[in-house]
């Protein structure tokens, strides 16, 4: 396993920043909310500090690529919760939760609701300050919209794996029921992780129901001397001053390993780029008007098959 880089990285196991080292400095989650909100024409103002927006300037100059690399997988995360509820799934865990997007505070949860009557949705920020806000985008939907389905934010690493699986919620004090199948995304979280996937693969494995659906969407490597390795170069760079100091990337021959054995059914394509998932909603710029190079995003699907 890599070790840590960083006094503040995820080691020890389901270690999280303090807060006031969220404060100090520029965070993944935050980083991420100010470049997608340029590419998908939004606008976030809750949880986001001047020191991200610095960074995600000079990101958004540097590598304007990150930005279309964002959209995609969030339309990746969109799929992947489409295709759980197709299969009758009703329970959701989202690694890697973002902010609340722009002023309507558009979640994971919002998703799942959009076809799913009744979901049950734990939202996992790797932060404590967006935690807080996904919290109160919850509060606001129960008490403004009268939302009454069991949802719930918690801060916890994606190593962590027994929290988000385990804690009971409030209101209501509800948990999962790991009897049944779940989905479970990771967007993004192998890329900001530098531990043995396989191995937290695994672990989720073992907590899951036969039938459950895990996603995961990854940055991959480029080749060198490429407009996209210079770009992934800038980014590496550029995310050293975050709360997550490391950028690992990730090639589809490595993600296929994670699930390559009789416990998952890896579902068509594979392991596909992220624009073979992506679709631009109305009103959002298609992938010609955006600048830069195309990064190289992996997305897989999986369904568990054995215990």
């Amino acid at each position: 396993m890599t070790t840590s880089p960083g006094p503040h990285f995820l080691t020890p196991h389901g270690a999280l920043p303090a807060m006031a080292i969220e404060l100090a400095h520029p965070t993944v989650t935050r980083v991420n909310a100010v470049v997608l909100d340029k590419a998908a024409q939004t606008v976030t103002e809750m949880g986001i500090y001047a020191t991200d927006r610095d960074l995600a300037k000079k990101i958004d100059n540097d590598v304007p690529g990150y930005g279309r690399a964002l959209l995609a997988q969030q339309q990746f995360l969109a799929k992947a919760v489409k295709d759980a509820a197709g299969k009758k799934i009703t329970q959701f865990v989202f690694l890697r939760a973002p902010l609340p997007l722009g002023p309507d505070e558009t979640t994971p949860h919002t998703l799942a609701t959009a076809h799913v009557a009744s979901p049950s949705t734990v939202m996992v920020s790797r932060e404590e300050i967006p935690a807080a806000h996904l919290r109160n985008a919850l509060m606001t939907r129960r008490h403004l919209h009268g939302d009454t389905t069991q949802a719930a934010a918690v801060a916890a690493a994606v190593h962590d794996v027994h929290r988000p699986l385990h804690d009971l919620h409030e209101p209501q004090g509800w948990s999962l029921d790991l009897g049944e199948p779940v989905s479970l995304t990771m967007i993004g979280d192998p890329s900001h992780w530098p531990g043995d996937m396989t191995a937290l693969i695994r672990a989720y494995h073992r907590e899951l129901a036969v039938g459950s659906v895990v996603a995961v969407s990854a940055l991959g490597p480029a080749p060198a001397g490429t407009q996209e390795a210079s770009a992934l170069e800038h980014l590496a760079r550029y995310l050293r001053k975050t709360t997550e100091p490391q950028l690992t990337l990730r090639d589809p021959a490595e993600i296929q390993s994670w699930f390559d054995n009789d416990h998952w059914n890896l579902e068509y394509p594979g392991v596909a780029p992220a624009s073979h998932w992506a679709e631009q909603p109305a009103g959002v710029q298609s992938p010609e008007e955006f600048a830069g190079a195309e990064l190289p995003v992996w997305c897989a699907i999986v369904t568990k098959v054995a215990a």
